[in-house]
């Protein structure tokens, strides 16, 4: 929809009252105009009228004034000759208005009397006026009706022109004469002109003033006008800039993630489905990166979500810094970007994302503290990996799943074996989800032995055994059991599990010591996990010293003040804990002297080149003194050989476990092993 300007709407406030005004204006002047005009044709017709009585009435007054004379005068004299004398004196003295006279002629045309005297004496029976013999006319007339009559003709006026005359005649039978007197017709014309004249001024005068009416209401008008104009412009303006500012919204909210400013999910995918088709025309190609940032998820879990929206912030900034000006980046959701580069080459991608990796690796400071993060990435070439927007974005995404897997903090390119990897991993994620329900899950159990060869107790291991491909080792599905968020669950199954195996064995009379049980860092954090774990305890009726939680040092030192409240809870319920992989979490000495741990295990990093590696020898006595200094149980996983037995032991270890006396087994194998001959 085309909004209108607000420079139109200004032209429209004032066109449409103007128009108006003016349009206002001429039909006054026309109505004006016609009411005049029709007035002036009703005077017209008015004054004609009222002429013609008038003159119907004057000349016929004045023919009869005169027949009355001429007959006194002729009963008085009774001679013709002296009669007519007396008539000419007696004419003559009788003046009217408009040069108006008396004329006599006797029957035969002789001039008997006249105001011209020339023609007095003379005969004018002939005379013609526009082919007509008027003399004759009149006489004839006037004997037709002896009573008086009005005849109509044409005659020269005084003036020497010809005009139409309307003239009243009758015959005065004893003198055999005619008499009559006439008035010219222009006489009426001039009056109607006067008339016409007064009408015209009058209308002139309507006229002006309509005109001058109307210019003082244009100015009066413009003047509103103007500044209602202004005032509508500013108010449509505004509204405006609001439509304005709606649609940016709009436009934002349907194409940009609100979070970072970054281009969103649909917006990406339109763009990418169009250069597909740009890229098939011109037989270039493009590139989709896939980012996942690595361990992103623990800031957001231990800072919080408003820190984790910081990081984001900041990550998107970056990401558009590294990029070209022509490419395209999208926050697709979460912690995952996508980036679309166009007409590249594979040498251009590489080093756009070594810079990305780079520019990711820089430390994020929040509250005056630095944090260090890293990403996955996954790439994908068209039309080599795909010509569809979908297969594309699914290939980055198995790329940046491999450059995970792989070690993180890197890229890869798309390879078509990924892909199977990728279905085999999908498949691999559903049947999981449908492990615990059809109880695929299996126990596994590894012996701690303490310096006297004898059992102190076992730490419980989870395995899959799934229907086709047989036995799964947790380093395959833990991962994904995190990623899709039934970690937790699987936790608190193996607990359970193992106080229940445990139970058999102590009806049956073993002393299979303490037993250790695995948890994440994602169950710890979890508000209920100590109610859970206190009501698994009750529903067993199990002593919980015989019961220690292993907790990997690096996800208690992701937030060393978090990790020591939930401990806290759990060792109030009389649960030991420990502290797993030993020495790869940089523990600070203030923090492992707060925790409330029993037991620390030396990682089997450490142990597994003794006694060829020195460094790891002196690192090894390094940790057990440090444990002995704060009264903690030593244990050293992954022994597999005399030498490294010997060497823990003799350095004050207090428990060994590992391949040297047994990899995990079976509930019945492990009792028929370790249980039975104790």
């Amino acid at each position: 929809m085309k909004f209108i300007s607000s420079k139109n709407i200004s032209k429209f406030i004032v066109i449409l009252p103007l128009s108006g005004i003016i349009i206002t204006s001429f039909l006054l002047s026309f109505v004006s105009v016609y009411t005049v005009k029709n007035n002036f044709e009703k005077e017209k017709l008015k004054v004609t009228k009222e002429f013609f009585n008038s003159l119907q009435k004057i000349t016929k007054q004045r023919v009869e004034l005169a027949y009355n004379i001429i007959d006194a005068l002729y009963k008085d004299k009774k001679d013709y000759n002296q009669t007519v004398k007396i008539i000419q004196k007696v004419l003559d003295k009788m003046k009217w208005e408009n040069k108006g006279y008396i004329f006599v002629f006797d029957y035969k045309g002789n001039v008997v009397y006249h105001i011209n005297k020339k023609f007095i004496g003379t005969n004018r029976w002939n005379i013609q006026r526009r082919g007509v013999k008027i003399v004759r006319l009149l006489i004839n007339s006037a004997l037709k009706h002896p009573e008086g009559t009005y005849v109509k003709y044409f005659a020269y006026n005084p003036g020497g022109s010809s005009q139409q005359k309307v003239s009243y005649v009758k015959i005065y039978k004893p003198l055999k004469i005619i008499i009559g007197s006439g008035v010219y017709l222009d006489y009426l014309d001039k009056k109607l002109l006067k008339k016409q004249k007064q009408y015209k001024e009058m209308l002139n005068r309507i006229i002006k003033n309509i005109a001058v009416g109307t210019l003082i209401i244009l100015i009066f008008m413009l003047t509103v006008i103007y500044y209602f104009a202004s005032i509508l412009r500013n108010l449509f303006n505004t509204y405006n800039e609001e439509i304005q500012k709606e649609k940016e919204i709009l436009f934002k909210k349907a194409n940009f993630d609100l979070l970072t400013g970054l281009y969103n999910r649909e917006y990406f995918m339109y763009q990418l489905k169009k250069l597909l088709h740009i890229t098939q025309r011109e037989n270039k190609k493009l590139a989709v990166v896939f980012i996942d940032l690595d361990r992103f998820k623990e800031i957001n879990d231990t800072l919080g979500h408003q820190s984790g929206d910081k990081v984001l912030k900041i990550i998107a900034k970056r990401l558009k810094k590294s990029i070209r000006k022509s490419d395209i980046v999208s926050r697709f959701g979460g912690d995952e970007f996508v980036i679309l580069f166009y007409d590249v080459n594979s040498f251009e991608i590489i080093n756009i994302l070594e810079k990305i990796l780079n520019k990711i690796k820089k430390p994020v400071i929040l509250n005056d503290v630095k944090y260090y993060l890293s990403a996955s990435l996954g790439v994908t070439i068209a039309p080599n990996d795909g010509t569809e927007a979908e297969t594309l974005i699914k290939n980055a995404d198995t790329a940046m799943y491999k450059a995970k897997s792989a070690g993180k903090d890197r890229f890869e390119f798309y390879t078509k074996s990924m892909s199977e990897e990728a279905n085999k991993r999908i498949n691999l994620k559903n049947s999981l989800y449908r492990a615990m329900e059809k109880n695929e899950f299996r126990i596994f159990f590894q012996p701690q032995i303490d310096k006297n060869n004898k059992l102190s107790g076992m730490e419980v291991l989870i395995r899959w055994q799934h229907p086709v491909k047989g036995l799964i080792s947790p380093v395959e599905f833990i991962p994904l059991a995190i990623e899709i968020g039934i970690i937790d669950k699987i936790d608190l199954w193996v607990i359970e599990h193992s106080m229940i195996q445990y139970k058999i064995w102590l009806e049956k009379g073993y002393n299979p010591g303490v037993i250790s049980c695995n948890v994440t860092i994602f169950q710890l954090e979890k508000k209920d996990f100590s109610e859970d774990l206190k009501s698994l305890l009750e529903k067993h009726s199990f002593n919980p010293e015989y019961l220690n939680l292993e907790v990997t040092e690096e996800s208690i030192m992701k937030n060393p003040d978090k990790s020591l409240n939930i401990l806290n809870k759990i060792r109030k319920l009389g649960v030991c804990v420990n502290i797993d992989d030993f020495g790869t979490g940089y523990s600070s000495l203030a923090y492992l002297k707060k925790l409330p741990v029993s037991k620390i295990k030396i990682d089997r990093m450490f142990i597994k080149d003794i006694p060829d590696d020195t460094d790891d020898m002196v690192i090894t006595k390094i940790i057990i003194e440090l444990a002995r200094s704060l009264n903690l149980k030593v244990i050293a996983e992954g022994v597999e050989t005399d030498k490294q037995k010997e060497f823990v032991f003799s350095n004050g270890c207090d428990y060994i476990q590992g391949y040297y006396y047994s990899p995990p087994i079976p509930a019945d194998e492990f009792e028929e092993k370790f249980l039975k001959k104790g």
